[in-house]
């Protein structure tokens, strides 16, 4: 490989000497060490809110997408998360216990888990999508006291509230002046206390965050983060993009003020939460959406101009395919950076084209109970499929089934372990121990393998390849993969692919579609991976055309829904 397609970064030598490693049993991370935090992310956050307001007083800290006259500044962000840590406390929330909101991403929500963690929560999020029953068993599962929701959503908490005795109190953000169920306290007479003025209850081990795994294969499980991993992986990505992107965009002399941040992910997820962390941190302007919106997110770019985007594929895709009167408005971003799934080489090769003021296309890799575990180097010019470098702490192996030993490229199972991991499932040590083995190695159920520049490639969750028989071998087809590719025709919005029982043995290939072209056919669908990849990926199960992909709030394919219906 010639020098100049490794990762262009100031510590190159560095990174140099760390590629020699590859090929041991497992690789620590190459990026610039950062300390273990020794103040919670709540004083930290509460410390950063204080300096920004010094210096930027009218300045918003967080933007309505959707109507950019509501707004928090800095100050207003700090003093009200003070008002609702006072107001919580008054109502005998304390120590242990905890707090959801039912929402969608909204500029309330940093005065919500600010407030809860000075109260001495433990902040829980809740998709504003979650049908009853998800809600009643997040809820129980949880034992949450109180519950933030707002006008439009009322009466479905409510329903839920009355199958959960543990829930005590609901609070409502109010977007009219019609009357509320008497059992419901309106948001507003929180900011009528007066603010928390010792937040010392809360602790670096205090739990900060109970969020739910998305459920793609089974019952969604909780997952803890304490103070100090939740600071962890906010620093981290702090340092990583300070060091290592940062230069490579050319920005020598970083003010984070003049940096944005446009939230799509929600913040009920580790990933919106995170960007809505760091822009708190650093003092970035965070323009929170309560959904994506095709026509409103392209207006949102070309007035705020971030220097790069964090978007799932499907809205990747989405820019890629409908890119007529839309790559004007993306002029400011340099890169884009994808999460919540793999992101194919086809797909981000389409959105170059389209978009050639973009200079990188990247990703990252990281679960609810790992953190960011890896994060992206800048390669070459263009797209990048894999998931990024490891991030500064953590360390991975690559584990082959059996006792067959890992050469560089080989698939296997990826296991992990840094100082941001979550410490473990909520009422679940069986499920921890089952996952986190005895000498701390977190077991991702992600395949994945290192490519020569050091790079985790990830190809698929193990769960999800489908075995195949083809010949007289059993082989694997990796979905990510198929997908990757359907999603380049024309005439395909989304897709999802599965396995399902072959009669014979092994499992065939099916494809759940949906149309951006209504002529398309079944056999145009067979025939365009038939003309694209090895035989044995080709769709012998048959296509299914559907009007909508079932997703998770995160983005990510619901697989179990779709065998279940189909």
């Amino acid at each position: 490989v010639s020098m100049h397609s490794y990762p262009v970064s100031k510590n190159k030598a560095r990174f140099e000497e760390w590629r020699t490693t590859l090929d041991n049993e497992h690789v620590r991370s190459p990026c610039i060490p950062i300390d273990i935090p020794t103040e919670t992310l709540l004083a930290r956050t509460l410390r950063c809110l204080r300096e920004h307001a010094a210096l930027h007083p009218s300045r918003p800290a967080v933007i309505d997408g959707f109507d950019q006259d509501r707004f928090f500044t800095y100050q207003q962000t700090h003093d009200k998360a003070l008002s609702v840590a006072s107001f919580l406390q008054s109502r005998g929330f304390g120590v242990g216990d905890r707090a959801m909101t039912v929402l969608p991403n909204c500029i309330e929500i940093p005065l919500i888990h600010l407030g809860v963690w000075g109260a001495g929560g433990t902040f829980l999020g809740c998709s504003a999508t979650y049908k009853h029953d998800d809600m009643v068993y997040q809820l129980k599962d949880s034992a949450t006291s109180v519950v933030f929701t707002e006008e439009s959503l009322v009466e479905s908490v409510l329903k839920a509230v009355e199958e959960c005795p543990e829930v005590k109190l609901v609070v409502c953000i109010r977007s009219s002046s019609s009357p509320l169920p008497e059992s419901v306290v309106d948001f507003q007479e929180a900011f009528q206390f007066p603010q928390m003025e010792n937040v010392d209850l809360v602790t670096l081990d205090t739990h900060a965050l109970l969020f739910y795994s998305s459920g793609t294969t089974g019952l969604p499980k909780g997952i803890i983060h304490t103070q100090r991993t939740c600071h962890y992986n906010a620093e981290n990505m702090r340092s990583h993009f300070l060091h290592e992107v940062y230069p490579v965009l050319g920005v020598s002399d970083v003010d984070w003020y003049q940096d944005c941040h446009i939230i799509t992910s929600g913040c009920f997820h580790l990933l919106g939460f995170g960007i809505l962390s760091w822009c708190l941190i650093t003092g970035a302007q965070a323009i929170i959406m309560k959904q994506f919106d095709e026509v409103l997110y392209p207006e949102l770019v070309s007035q705020f101009k971030p220097r790069y985007l964090v978007l799932s594929p499907p809205i990747v895709a989405f820019f890629a395919k409908h890119h007529i009167g839309i790559a004007a408005t993306l002029e400011s971003v340099q890169m884009i950076l994808c999460c919540a799934a793999p992101l194919s080489e086809e797909i981000s090769d389409e959105f170059l084209v389209h978009h050639s003021n973009v200079k990188y296309v990247v990703q990252g890799f990281g679960l609810t109970e790992t953190g960011s575990s890896n994060l992206p180097l800048l390669l070459r010019k263009g797209t990048d499929a894999s998931s990024g470098v490891i991030a500064s702490g953590y360390e991975q192996k690559i584990v082959v089934s059996g006792t067959i030993p890992y050469t560089r490229g080989q698939w296997g199972e990826v296991y992990t372990k840094g100082p941001g991991m979550a410490v473990g499932y909520h009422k679940s040590t069986n499920a921890t121990k089952q996952l986190v083995d005895d000498q701390g190695w977190f077991h991702t159920g992600d395949v994945g393998y290192f490519n020569e520049f050091g790079s985790l490639c990830i190809v698929d969750r193990m769960k999800e390849l489908i075995k195949v028989n083809y010949g007289k071998s059993s082989l694997q087809v990796a979905p990510a993969q198929l997908e990757g590719v359907l999603l380049t025709c024309p005439a395909i919005r989304d897709v999802a692919v599965v396995g399902v029982p072959h009669e014979a043995g092994g499992e065939l290939v099916r494809a759940f579609v949906v149309k951006e072209e209504q002529h398309l056919t079944h056999s145009d669908v067979e025939q365009f991976i038939a003309d694209k990849l090895a035989p044995h990926n080709r769709i012998t199960g048959g296509v299914v055309f559907i009007e909508a992909i079932p997703r998770s709030p995160s983005g990510k394919i619901l697989r179990r829904e779709l065998r279940e219906i189909h």
